[in-house]
């Protein structure tokens, strides 16, 4: 039975823009190591009538499949099986070797991504083999905590645990250097045995800490610490699959498998090296007749049935069985099964799975008290199975109202969060954050990088999660991997590295992959065939993938100049409807607002941003911050520039409106400065004063400081509060300022001085500037002096500048007209005189303006105090104030 809920579109749904910067990785917690022999666990949380569920289900897929134990390696030595020079009881063969796998990609330039656990900055080369080069190389100095093991770029190497010692298998196909290969501290008690195909290496173990390997130019490194500069738990670990024939341990590189027997249990192992680091087998799993060992590198797997086999393809190592389909294949298939424990998942057929739901709600209705907290989970575990996330989330809620100390352990809390995200509720998801126990957390990141793909902000290092262990979600119950394959597809598809890409390389049919695939394509300069699928999906039956394959081509439109940013707008708009269906309307309101934003339109922009917080979807704030940060510096920016007092007006209300939703930094600093200039400009001193007060601390850099500081100085002239404008100044001067910002910073101190009455310190302060403010504090000084021809010389400077040869004259150039005439007037300057009436020539003034400035400009005619006179109701009020 199929469960349609809509929480699971929301899931399907979140998408976000693009990020900032790529967020850093976690460092995760070593895997466990295993110090005895392994024995079968107990207790694997499958009960007998799942693991015969699990047997029939893997039946459908291995179904006449004749798996035949694999053929001796022709080049093996003479006698078939024992190759000379084994200690006892050590013996090893040369079981198959695989056939010549795919030309290696070429190397990844650089900036294009890096492999797991590799740091930004860190080079190319480092932990990855120097492709083409056979034999030995010479080996870099050792340490006490490491050693290397100069293993060859074409040779296949297998590392694990057995008892107390620490087993190396190196199918040594090629002649290999061990001359230099000792230890010293924990690495004297190295052993090193050479063979006609396999150098074994041994390492007695005096406690129970971990080994670590990292593949190097120069061979491999084998630590008991991680390798500097890696992030070791980041590495690739092998994640086994359901295959054709058996169960396929994937390989980039695969070396080949050997046959040995276990000096510590005499057990019969299959060992299947890889040539490049590909990780382990994170735990122990049991089969019906193998086991499969945890290993450090390669496969290790001690067959107790003659049935079972092992042998090398160019995908990887196979484990096949006489018997078909291989047994309890469902159970031992998972490197690490913590996510199918704890979650109760079932590979099994809709019906059975079903089955299993109707069956645990009975037992837990008919449960006594002690049993009912353990029966509830499991009826959890059965509904979240078939896809009820929603059911799963309210039986497990009800069941920790009645026992609240259940919720401590991981395996509840690690369910409940998980049916939280499928729900669609993030804020009770948080918990696949971790952390979880340490030998958990590797098993556990598929799950963390849902959520934070979901999350939102943190699109890179989610990609990277879902694609390190992609394949463990195609082993989740169908029900399950039907909600979450296309969400990671698309998550990595969107953002993944070069190297994450690569797993998108086999989907399943289906348009939702295609859609995955075309992101791929696109990020990968695959630019025409992934518009013509964009183009194709935009149909799709599926509402879905249709509403995403049409913005993504809008997208493009837009940014290959086939639409306009407005036309790309309205498009936006018109996909509303759909959007909402398809639990997007935030990012589509987002598209929406960038359009806007190229269009440069910027109130346009500024309220679907509004909208954006309306929406049900959550938002991120790293990806709705810089729109709204960039949108109000854009309105703040042209709206200071502005003399419309009514658009000034309206620029500070929309700021006023979205300064409490800014985080406090320079950016808000920036935006409250030009907020400050606007309450300014429209005579609001005290609510400029508390902006510019706000924005001071807010801004890093002296230059910012020092331009604030010269807004909050203006607030308090503006309130006469010269003593505050002064210490401001004071407060915010640096030495290092521009000369450009020195000089503003003495017109403003100059003005200060001016408005006490202090006009010696002003004319000081004010020597040799030309700027337009200087020439004219400098002037009305010299005028309140009746220092005329000082004035003059000033003013006519500011006329040089300001009055054009030609044109009509603005009201501001007529009222400087009419100031220099005077001022000459006074000085009986007539060559200043004569050559201002050129200047202004017969161009029209306002009202008695040009009768005064012809009466002021007679030279020889009106006597300069009656030319004063006559023009004294002409000058403008702001000459004669400080």
């Amino acid at each position: 039975m199929r469960r349609c809920l809509l929480p699971i579109a929301l899931l399907l749904s979140c998408s976000a823009m693009t990020t900032v910067a790529d967020a850093a990785r976690r460092t995760h917690a070593p895997r466990t190591s295993q110090t005895a022999t392994p024995t079968p666990p107990k207790g694997t949380g499958l009960n007998a009538a799942a693991a015969a569920g699990a047997t029939a289900a893997a039946a459908g897929v291995a179904a006449g499949a004749a798996a035949t134990p694999a053929q001796a390696d022709p080049n093996a030595a003479v006698d078939g099986d024992l190759l000379k020079g084994l200690p006892a009881p050590w013996k090893a063969t040369v079981l198959d070797v695989p056939l010549p796998p795919p030309a290696p990609a070429p190397a990844p330039t650089a900036g294009k991504g890096r492999k797991p656990g590799q740091k930004v900055g860190q080079p190319a080369n480092s932990g990855t083999v120097a492709g083409g080069n056979g034999g030995a190389v010479s080996p870099p100095a050792t340490s006490p905590n490491r050693v290397l093991i100069p293993v060859p770029a074409r040779m296949g190497l297998a590392a694990f645990r057995s008892g107390d010692s620490f087993i190396i298998v190196v199918d040594n196909a090629e002649p290999m250097d061990t001359s230099a290969l000792r230890g010293d501290g924990i690495f004297s008690t190295l052993t090193v045995t050479t063979l006609p195909g396999a150098t074994l290496l041994q390492l007695k173990l005096p406690d129970t800490r971990e080994f670590f390997l990292s593949q190097q130019a120069e061979g491999w490194v084998l630590g008991d610490k991680p390798p500097p500069g890696n992030v070791y738990g980041d590495r690739r670990v092998i994640n086994p699959l359901v295959a054709d024939g058996g169960i396929l341990y994937p390989m980039r590189r695969p070396g080949r498998v050997l046959s040995i027997t276990d000096p510590a249990s005499g057990k019969k192992l299959f060992v299947g090296t890889s040539t490049t680091d590909d990780g382990g087998i994170l735990s122990f799993r049991h089969g019906d007749g193998y086991d499969v060992w945890p290993t450090t590198e390669g496969v290790v797997v001690a067959a107790s049935s003659p049935d079972v086999g092992l042998r090398a393809t160019p995908e990887g190592a196979l484990l096949t069985s006489a018997v078909s389909p291989l047994p309890d294949s469902k159970v031992a298939v998972y490197a690490n099964t913590v996510d199918l424990d704890w979650l109760g998942l079932q590979k099994l057929p809709d019906d059975q799975l079903e089955a299993r739901l109707h069956k645990s709600l009975l037992a837990a209705a008919d449960s006594d008290p002690a049993q009912r907290f353990a029966a509830r989970l499991e009826e959890a575990r059965a509904a979240f199975s078939v896809g009820a996330f929603l059911e799963a989330r309210g039986i497990l809620t009800v069941a920790l109202e009645d026992d609240p100390e259940e919720a401590v352990r991981p395996e509840v809390s690690f369910l409940l969060a998980a049916s939280e995200l499928l729900s669609g509720n993030m804020d009770g998801a948080f918990l696949l954050e971790g952390p979880w126990p340490d030998n958990e957390q590797r098993a556990t990141q598929v799950w963390r990088g849902l959520y934070l793909a979901a999350k939102g902000g943190h699109e890179a290092e989610a990609a990277h999660l879902l694609a390190r262990d992609f394949t463990r979600l195609d082993n989740y119950p169908n029900s399950v991997r039907s909600v979450l394959l296309p969400f990671a597809a698309e998550q990595i598809g969107r953002y993944g590295s070069e190297e994450d890409l690569t797993v998108l390389d086999k989907l399943p049919k289906g348009s939702v992959y295609r859609l995955a695939a075309a992101f791929r394509d696109l990020r990968t300069g695959k630019r025409a065939p992934a518009y013509d699928v964009f183009n194709t999906l935009s149909t799709d039956p599926d509402p879905v993938v249709a509403e995403k394959a049409l913005e993504q081509k809008t997208s493009l439109d837009m940014s290959d100049g086939k639409l306009t940013p407005l036309a790309a707008a309205e498009m936006f708009n018109s996909l509303m409807p759909d959007a909402r269906l398809a639990g997007r309307e935030a990012t589509v309101r987002l598209l929406q607002a960038d359009a806007y934003m190229r269009a440069r339109k910027w109130p346009e922009a500024l309220a679907t941003l509004d909208m954006v917080k309306d929406t049900p979807e959550q938002v991120s704030e790293p990806v709705l911050s810089p729109m709204l940060f960039q949108t109000l510096a854009a309105v703040a920016s042209e709206v200071v520039k502005d003399t419309d007092r009514d658009a000034i007006l309206h620029g500070a209300a929309m700021l006023r409106a979205h300064l409490s939703a800014l985080q406090p930094g320079t950016k808000k600093g920036e935006i409250l400065m030009a907020y400050g200039k606007m309450l300014l400009g429209l005579g609001l001193a005290d609510e400029a004063q508390e902006a510019f007060s706000d924005a001071v601390p807010m801004l890093d850099s002296p230059e910012l400081k020092a331009l604030a500081g010269q807004g909050l100085a203006e607030s308090y002239i503006a309130l006469k509060d010269l003593p505050g404008a002064t210490d401001v100044l004071q407060r915010t001067d640096d030495p290092d300022l521009p000369d450009d910002m020195k000089a503003s910073r003495r017109r403003l101190q100059a003005r200060i001085d001016l408005a006490r009455g202090d006009q010696t310190s002003a004319l000081g302060l004010l020597n040799g500037d030309t700027f337009s403010d200087s020439l004219d504090m400098t002037a009305r000084i010299h005028e309140s002096r009746g220092e005329w021809a000082a004035a003059v010389a000033n003013v006519r400077k500011m006329a040089e500048a300001d009055i054009p040869p030609e044109g009509p004259l603005s009201a501001t150039q007529q009222t400087l007209a009419l100031r220099l005439a005077s001022d000459a007037s006074q000085a009986s300057d007539e060559a200043t005189l004569a050559w201002l009436a050129k200047l202004v020539g017969d161009r029209k003034m306002d009202g008695e303006s040009g009768r005064v400035f012809r009466l002021l400009t007679q030279v020889g005619g009106t006597t300069p105090a009656t030319a004063a006179s006559a023009s004294a109701g002409q000058k403008p009020a702001a000459a004669n104030q400080p």
